[in-house]
């Protein structure tokens, strides 16, 4: 019986081969859309995971506030560490790291410039454990100069051999032998790494509290309590930084936090570091629990698009089928057998869509990939979740959208299917309007939020950051120049009329920046400010076209600037003299003679975007270190002339650095890097904007073909009684007209609640764009039109004979 079922169904299909060819498209772009984002949410919930001790595992984070500006970050004091599992029996284990770039690593022949660079203690893969191919993991950072690689840079410097006990160099200097090889660290971690080198500290750095650089990752006993721990974090703080923090300070951590400053410890558990973590010092960038929520709410509102759509083209064709319920009632049909048969149906379009689905999601991954900024992989929908997943997605569309069918069709009764009493209520016509309202008004809540999303993205990329970001090359790893080269490709490159300008500083605009405690003239030893920081050199803030707003900027032959200082317009009113330039910020380094040693502010610039426009432009102190190993050699470029101009730059390093590499990037393309999430979620927003309205229009069509339909001998006595062609088209389409109408009515209020929640993340933001609300009436209202004026103006041409005798 079951066989015969689906020869039925199959028959019906083929007979009825556009409404059957529409119901699988329509739910196969469904079904597409989300099982792509089944794969985008499984893939961001699936971060760190991996570790076969994850879920006991915690990263340390530093959160307090101090001289009125709240932080939180994830950088740790080097005792911290050994401290905390000496004091706390259930912290099991501590590692610390720290992450390096830009390190040239030499072997053999080879040479080349690693960015996935670590330091870390020697227990560290005892913590974040991964396979190791070659090598010990409890003892193979515990020499100096022991050195563990990934597999993958083991293929790449060795071709793949055994390099266990060869030597390579790092930065042309050191030299290290290989005492290990893992396993690539998956990409579903929140941080990455190629070079794991032994962590070496100092002693003055080892020892100090108050000197936050690291990371510090525990490990916890089973069945401990991470809050019941956290409580114990500030009585441990103290303890032990307390004493350096009176020796520095003069004050005790008590004191300290009397006076409104706070400062703790917070454990983050490392599953949930990816998606929730608010640090500002992430080692790689991490997303947003929101974005699932987001693209799960997307997902099932696609779905239900495309169960919508399923079901109105249903309806349509539902009364061309009555007299088919009522000859198999008459031979024996029962209801049951209906409502199995209508479900069988059912099934075999939604298996068809699922098949044609996984021919889209293979089609569209590539692409998917590319815009998510993701490396998901097909064969992932094999595994036995995903089956589970798709099994599950199958059954909900053959209910959901075959039940209303099957249940409303096989509950006619004989005698009314022969009379011919079947016709479609107003309640089911309101019904099926009101499935088009809700077609429309998510399809442009859509739209308009991808509308709002891109127009942010370019103000952001396009807003007046404050300085010139344009035809700035950034030369990388320029500490590998010594003083005299520095001075030599200066003054070469500035003879060149390609070249207008060349500084060298420790940081760029998007990159981030260092931070600093400095008092005030005056102020108690409690009153620390907290400031951001860069290391330049006299001609950075020319090179970026930044205006003095006061004083003058820092100057080569004058010596005593070194021990001054320039403040951005935050910082200037964070201080709070009235007039600053002359005046002193005051740094507690000097232990020796007990005093502080004071900065004179030579200048105040005007404000500029140097981070993520999510955040407010934090006060930024510029310190004058013409001799320090800055990172970064700035050229500004002239126009027209920017090809000549890297040539020129390209030679002129290869001459004078001793032929050390040659890494570059552009400031603007660097800088629009902060915008990159948002870019990501405009781009897929802006996919699935096209495929709603797909939906949409495949679901409007079923809507006029039942119309059509059901109007057909209304139109022709409306004809015979002298209504024009104009008039039948207008009569047939103001109703679909009016629901779009609704739909936006409907969109807008939602749409500016989302979006204002949305663009509230930035302190630099657009003002609601309220004319995209008109663009979506444009956009729905045409699309309807268009679906409409087909089907509207051949009925208004019909021959009225024709219709007067349809059925």
């Amino acid at each position: 019986m079951v066989g015969n079922f689906f020869k039925v169904a199959l028959r019906n299909m083929k007979k009825y081969k556009g409404y059957s060819l529409i119901n699988v498209a329509g739910l196969a772009v469904g079904m597409a859309c989300v099982i792509l984002i089944f794969l985008f949410v499984r893939d961001e919930l699936s971060y760190d995971k991996f570790y076969p001790n994850s879920k006991s595992i915690y990263r340390l984070g530093l959160k307090g506030k101090m001289g009125g500006q709240s932080f939180i970050e994830s950088y740790m004091a080097p005792p911290v560490a050994p401290a905390m599992v000496t004091d706390f029996p259930e912290v099991l284990k501590a590692t610390r790291l720290i992450m390096g770039k830009d390190i040239l690593i030499t072997f053999d022949q080879l040479e080349f410039v690693e960015d996935r660079v670590m330091y870390a203690d020697s227990n560290f893969f005892e913590v974040l454990s991964l396979p190791f191919v070659y090598g010990d993991p409890q003892t193979a950072l515990r020499g100096a100069n022991n050195l563990v690689i990934t597999q993958s840079m083991a293929q790449k410097y060795f071709g793949g051999e055994n390099p266990m006990g060869l030597t390579v160099q790092k930065n042309r200097e050191e030299v290290y032998t290989i005492t290990g090889v893992v396993q690539d660290v998956p990409a579903n971690a929140h941080f990455h790494y190629d070079f794991v080198f032994p962590l070496k500290l100092e002693k003055e750095y080892a020892d100090s509290w108050l000197n936050q650089f690291l990371r510090v990752y525990v490990v916890l006993e089973d069945g401990a309590d991470p809050g019941l721990l956290e409580s114990k974090f500030l009585d441990f703080l103290v303890r032990h930084m307390g004493p350096e923090l009176d020796k520095v300070l003069g004050i005790d951590l008590d004191e300290w936090e009397a006076t409104g400053n706070e400062f703790n410890l917070f454990l983050e558990p490392l599953e949930t570091i990816f998606l929730h973590s608010q640090h500002n010092s992430q080692i790689e960038p991490v997303s947003d629990i929101k974005y699932v929520y987001i693209f799960s709410s997307v997902a099932f509102i696609i779905l239900m698009l495309a169960c919508v759509n399923f079901l109105n083209l249903t309806t349509a064709r539902s009364l061309t089928r009555v007299r088919e319920v009522g000859v198999r009632k008459v031979f024996g049909s029962s209801r049951r057998g209906l409502i199995v048969q209508f479900l069988a149906e059912t099934f075999l379009i939604s298996l068809f869509s699922m098949i044609l689905a996984f021919l889209f999601v293979e089609l569209a991954l590539p692409y998917f990939n590319q815009i998510a900024r993701k490396s998901l992989i097909f064969s992932v929908l094999f595994d036995p979740v995903s089956m589970l997943f798709l099994g599950g997605l199958h059954i909900f569309i053959v209910i959901f959208s075959g039940g209303y069918t099957a249940f409303s069709l096989s509950g006619f009764s004989v005698s009314s299917i022969l009379r011919g009493d079947i016709r479609s209520g107003p309640r089911g016509k309101k019904v099926r309007s009101g499935l088009v309202v809700l077609q429309f008004t998510v399809a442009l809540g859509i739209l308009i939020s991808a509308f709002v999303i891109r127009e942010q993205v370019n103000y952001m990329q396009t807003k007046k950051l404050g300085f010139d970001k344009e035809r700035i090359l950034i030369v990388d790893r320029a500490y590998a120049l010594k003083e005299e080269q520095k001075n030599s490709i200066r003054q070469e490159l500035k003879r060149f009329p390609g070249i207008e300008n060349v500084s060298f500083n420790s940081m760029v605009p998007g990159r981030g920046s260092s931070g600093i405690s400095m008092y005030r003239e005056g102020a108690s030893n409690e009153d620390l400010i907290h400031f951001k920081t860069m290391y330049i050199d006299e001609e950075f803030l020319n090179v970026l076209s930044v205006k003095v707003k006061d004083g003058r900027m820092f100057h080569l032959d004058r010596l005593s600037d070194t021990a001054a200082l320039v403040v951005n317009e935050s910082a200037a009113r964070l201080i709070g003299y009235p007039k600053p330039v002359g005046r002193s910020l005051y740094a507690p380094w000097s232990e020796k003679d007990e005093k502080r040693f004071p900065m004179e502010i030579l200048g105040v610039i005007e404000d500029f975007h140097y981070e993520s426009m999510r955040e407010e432009i934090a006060p930024l102190l510029f310190f004058f270190k013409p001799g320090f190993r800055h990172r970064y050699m700035m050229v500004k470029l002239v126009p027209g002339k920017v090809k000549e101009g890297v040539q020129l730059v390209k030679q002129q390093w290869y001459r004078l650095s001793e032929e050390q590499p040659f890494q570059y990037f552009f400031l603007d393309e660097d800088f629009n890097n902060l915008f990159k999430a948002e870019v990501r979620i405009g781009n897929i927003l802006s996919v699935f904007t096209f495929l709603s309205f797909l939906i949409a229009f495949l679901g409007l069509l079923g809507l006029v073909s039942f119309e059509m339909q059901q109007r057909v001998k209304e139109i022709g006595i409306r004809k015979v009684l002298g209504s024009s062609e104009r008039e039948l088209v207008i009569l047939l389409s103001r109703e679909l007209c009016t629901s779009v109408l609704i739909a936006n009515l409907i969109a807008w209020p939602l749409t500016y609640f989302v979006m204002q929640r949305w663009l509230s993340n930035f302190v630099y933001r657009i003002d609601f764009p309220w004319h995209y609300f008109l663009v979506g009436l444009v956009v729905s209202l045409v699309l309807a039109l268009l679906t409409v004026s087909s089907h509207s103006i051949r009925a208004a041409r019909a021959n009225p004979v024709d219709s007067l005798r349809y059925e």
